[in-house]
């Protein structure tokens, strides 16, 4: 008869703040979760360390994630890496590279009884997010030139890839779609990621309601400021080698405007046109798995 395995519950998110909230909910409550043999896997360092390149192919990489995942008690993961980037510098498909991650997943927890969490973010917010994100690595692409390139986004095949792994019944969906266009967008923030961890601790402990989950707080994300942006977009053409790249990241990093508003370059019009692929995938979700 096989041996039992301890159930790992995974939270993938495209959604940093998230991460991020879930990540510091679980090291101040560690003494919580020992106290339930429940391991947190948060760190993105040791991720790193566990699976070199986070290569989520190879035979020997996919061993390595699963002695990380999987432990004498139940493991929750948390991260966006199995995931890879929204897109590529210059647009492109919507997580071209989650495929691997999620038959990564899948390989090393095959007879593991696992479950996912996944939270969605706003079409707008992952558009806008990408782009910055590839300006600030040293890309000179353009607003227009990404948007351009940007092919149809939907987050339903995401979602039917881990309905395809674990069966829809195991399957949750936190929509933060909300968040980018909230009153109060760290409070609803917050929220999300209180949801994530009430569905992924429930199945991991049979006393989540004991665990003090009022105490889910927003984390901010790293972000650009519009003039961050502008200066980096501005010096960038200017530029001839990796290394003088890197050097303006880290100038505009820490120097200008440090702590600014976050940069908010989508026009009405594309933002309008994002939103309603949200409701649209939300809709279309709805019939295939759980959304919160």
């Amino acid at each position: 008869m096989p041996e039992a395995r301890s159930p790992v519950a995974v939270h993938l998110s495209t959604h940093r703040p998230t991460v991020r909230a879930v990540r510091t909910w679980c090291g101040v409550h560690r003494a919580s979760l020992t106290e339930r043999q429940v391991a947190a896997r948060t760190s993105w360092s040791d991720l790193r360390d566990a699976v070199p390149g986070l290569d989520w192919r190879s035979d020997k990489s996919r061993a390595r994630l699963r002695a990380h995942l999987v432990a004498d008690g139940p493991v929750l993961f948390s991260g966006s890496a199995p995931l890879g980037p929204a897109y590529l510098p210059r647009g492109g498909t919507l997580y071209p590279h989650a495929g691997a991650g999620v038959d990564g997943l899948a390989a090393a927890l095959r007879d593991v009884p696992w479950t996912v969490d996944v939270t969605l973010t706003a079409h707008a917010d992952a558009v806008a997010t990408a782009w910055v994100a590839s300006v600030r690595h040293g890309h000179d692409v353009g607003l227009d030139a990404f948007w351009a390139g940007v092919q149809e986004p939907s987050w339903v095949p995401l979602v039917e890839a881990l309905v395809a792994a674990v069966g829809p019944d195991r399957v949750r969906v936190h929509d933060a779609t909300g968040v980018r266009t909230a009153t109060d967008p760290a409070a609803a923030s917050a929220v999300v990621a209180r949801s994530v961890l009430t569905s992924a601790l429930g199945h991991l402990t049979d006393d989540v309601g004991a665990l003090p989950l009022d105490d889910v707080e927003h984390v901010d994300a790293q972000h650009w400021s519009a003039r961050q942006l502008e200066v980096a977009r501005t010096a960038l053409p200017h530029l001839r080698s990796h290394d003088e790249r890197r050097e303006l990241r880290a100038f505009v990093d820490h120097h200008v405007d440090d702590g600014g508003a976050p940069a908010q370059p989508l026009s009405p019009v594309q933002e309008a046109e994002l939103a309603a692929r949200d409701h649209a995938d939300l809709a279309r979700l709805r019939d295939i798995v759980e959304v919160r």
